[in-house]
């Protein structure tokens, strides 16, 4: 523990632990694990130029993270916006097909799945929950979800 109560050695700590944070974000999916290297490594820079305890350290990079993840988060989301695809379906592709539900379908929740095509798709339901073996006709496509909804189909 010799190694940490020298202030320059635990500044080395925290800025080769801020860049292996910002390499990492090349391998791990999210921006935010490069926010919380660019604090360490602030961090590590203040800490070699002033005193400043451990712990104190600690709540500093904690609280910069924070701060530069929200900031950072907000400001990469103007450049980047999320997508969101609402695709307008040929009858071939969907609208008012019958298909069959192989996984029940819960109401605005992701988790069920349709049969259409011969393939499995993943599907909701915004009125009410349909189980698997039941019958839904499909209304749209958000993305590769269909949004579908209940038929009651009379026994034969």
């Amino acid at each position: 523990m010799d190694f940490l109560q020298d202030g320059h050695n635990l500044s080395y700590l925290w800025i080769a632990s801020g860049v292996i944070l910002m390499v990492a974000e090349l391998f791990v999916p999210g921006t935010f694990v490069f926010f919380l290297g660019l604090s360490a490594s602030i961090i590590g820079s203040i800490s070699y130029f002033y005193e400043i305890g451990f712990w104190t350290q600690a709540i500093l990079w904690a609280a910069l993270s924070g701060i530069l993840i929200w900031l950072g988060g907000s400001f990469l989301r103007k450049f980047f916006p999320s997508s969101s695809e609402k695709a307008t379906l040929i009858p071939e592709e969907g609208p008012g097909r019958i298909v069959l539900v192989s996984k029940d379908i819960l109401v605005e929740r992701k988790g069920g799945r349709v049969v259409f095509q011969g393939t499995e798709w993943d599907a909701i339901s915004k009125s009410k929950r349909i189980q698997a073996g039941k019958r839904a006709r499909i209304l749209e496509r958000e993305n590769l979800t269909f949004v579908v909804e209940p038929i009651e189909l009379p026994e034969i």
